[in-house]
């Protein structure tokens, strides 16, 4: 049986810095205890956070090119910086240089202000990791409120999770702990005031490391289910028909400046992709292995076959759009009989059971409990989502055993967020904490729906199919934000003064554009906190 790591799963806050005006003896036991630790963490299987303090740079390189040459992963390593020192010539050249043994996140913050551009780093740090470890720092004795490790160290205490303290080092932490007698008293880390008093008088920084790491196997620290310190990390593509390009083309942008940075294969990045209608025609595709140009060209050149023009007579008697036609163009793109399972990434394609208006969600085989559509055809999970009330017929699928009929998944989950969550968290035993969410829209748009108040069927017709989506898509928007908190939850989009409509063929270069222009102004916080270079195992696999 294969041994399981005593700290696998488990993420390490390392906060801290090298204080001014210490001795080159001080400063050696430092990194001594840094490269330590990081290595003993590393090799347990646990991941180290860190806010990528430049004193602290050379023993984390260290530690983290070691494990790799020995045949660990680089995302056992993250470094965290504050937007503010990621925006220079310099900060890009050094985060170019630290991607090679890590992972590098950027937060969000103000660009001008140090102070409060760390506010949010810190917040982010707290939230993502089990423990923090705190040593060294400066400014207490100068301005308290700038003394960065301290504000850390309370940060993550107030989310009662556990501590360590190491005042040997001096700096802003034995200014902390000599001014705040309780302080080894509520460090939740297992050990009473009396133990983390003798750990605070411990002088070899290789027996402080064995004393934390020992405290740290003994803790409830890790998860079954978790077998990396890297968040679970779940695409999701909103439904909205030819609107859709929009969605393409900012993936086909992200992929374009991945690859010009040194990466490829955006969608290899996340362990699930959900996708509602059009979403689930983008999602399939991408599981099969065709590129986000690939899916945009899709809409640019069966866009117009699928909805052609001048159907407004059809669409008060029939379906408007002839459901012949888009099957066998997606026949010809996705495989006639190619099955979804042969998705290189899950899939979540949210329908609707045409019956009795059930909710239906269909799945790639990747549990046990999940293998009731393991021999559907991808072109007909895609037309099971896809099916819009008057827009295309119901998608009819037959096996074996039964005949089922199913309407368009944007009925109930245009926006798919939520079944996702709920597949990771049910089937998939993820925890919430453990989830990263990309989520991608199909364009919003400004309308006001008071013109139409006090009006009658008459007033409403025109308005009602998009006040329903706006609604649904803002509430599961909200919802999931609620669930995950903002630091787990990008959602990328762009309102419209005015509405394009789902069949606007005409339109299709304008939302390309649009596209393309969003990928570009959202690269930099997607690529960091998604598309990082590491690939996620093949769940088929």
């Amino acid at each position: 049986m294969e041994r399981r790591l005593p700290l696998l799963g488990v993420r390490v806050h390392l906060s801290g810095s090298v204080p001014d005006r210490l001795s080159e003896d001080k400063r050696k036991d430092i990194y001594l205890f840094v490269q330590k630790l990081a290595s003993k963490v590393f090799s347990e299987g646990g991941t180290i956070i860190h806010g990528s303090h430049p004193t602290l740079s050379a023993p984390l390189e260290d530690a983290a090119r070691k494990f790799i040459d020995a045949g660990g992963k680089k995302d056992s390593l993250t470094l965290v910086r504050a937007q503010k020192f990621a925006i220079k010539d310099e900060h890009l050249k050094e985060i170019e240089c630290q991607r090679e043994y890590a992972v590098v996140q950027i937060t969000p913050g103000s660009k001008e202000n140090e102070q409060e551009s760390l506010v949010p780093m810190r917040e982010w740090m707290a939230e993502r990791s089990d423990v923090i470890i705190c040593f060294g720092g400066k400014w207490w004795d100068e301005n308290k409120s700038r003394a960065g490790v301290p504000e850390e160290l309370d940060t993550t205490l107030a989310l009662g999770k556990p501590a360590f303290v190491i005042p040997q080092f001096g700096g802003a932490m034995a200014g902390y702990v000599e001014d705040d007698g309780s302080l080894l008293s509520r460090l939740h880390n297992g050990l009473s005031h009396k133990k983390n008093l003798e750990i605070a008088e411990i002088t070899s920084s290789v027996d402080i490391v064995n004393s934390i790491v020992n405290q740290l196997k003994l803790l409830p620290l890790v998860r079954n289910n978790i077998s990396s310190g890297r968040n679970f990390r779940i695409l999701v593509l909103d439904g909205g028909g030819l609107r859709g390009t929009f969605t393409a083309s900012v993936l086909a942008k992200w992929d374009d400046m991945l690859k010009k940075g040194g990466g490829n294969e955006l969608v290899k990045h996340f362990d699930l992709v959900a996708g509602t209608s059009t979403g689930a025609i983008l999602a399939i595709g991408l599981g099969l292995g065709l590129t986000p140009l690939k899916m945009l060209e899709f809409y640019r050149h069966e866009g117009p076959k699928i909805f052609p023009k001048n159907r407004k007579m059809r669409h008060w008697i029939n379906s408007k759009h002839d459901s012949k036609t888009l099957r066998e163009i997606l026949e010809s793109v996705l495989g006639k009989e190619t099955l979804i399972d042969n998705s290189c990434c899950r899939l979540v394609i949210p329908t609707v059971r045409a019956t009795h208006g059930e909710t239906e969600v269909i799945t790639t085989s990747h549990t046990e409990d999940r293998t009731g559509f393991h021999n559907i055809t991808a072109v007909d999970a895609a037309l099971a989502s896809s099916a819009a009330p008057t827009y295309f017929d119901e998608a009819i699928i037959g096996t074996d055993i039964a005949v089922e009929q199913y309407l368009d998944g944007g009925i109930w989950a245009n926006n798919p967020i939520l079944p996702a969550l709920a597949e990771a968290v049910r089937y998939l035993n993820i925890p919430l904490d453990r989830i990263d969410v990309l989520s991608v829209g199909t364009m919003g748009n400004e309308s006001d729906f008071t013109k139409s108040l006090g009006k009658g069927k008459a007033g409403w017709a025109p308005e009602s199919a998009d006040l329903f989506f706006s609604a649904q898509e803002h509430a599961a928007s909200i919802m999931a934000e609620s669930f995950l908190g903002p630091a787990h939850h990008l959602r990328v989009n762009q309102q419209t003064p005015s509405e394009i409509k789902l069949d606007d063929i005409e339109a299709i270069e304008d939302m390309a554009s649009r596209g393309s222009r969003v990928g570009i102004d959202t690269f930099s916080a997607v690529r960091s906190r998604f598309l990082d270079g590491i690939y996620v195992p093949d769940w088929r696999e």
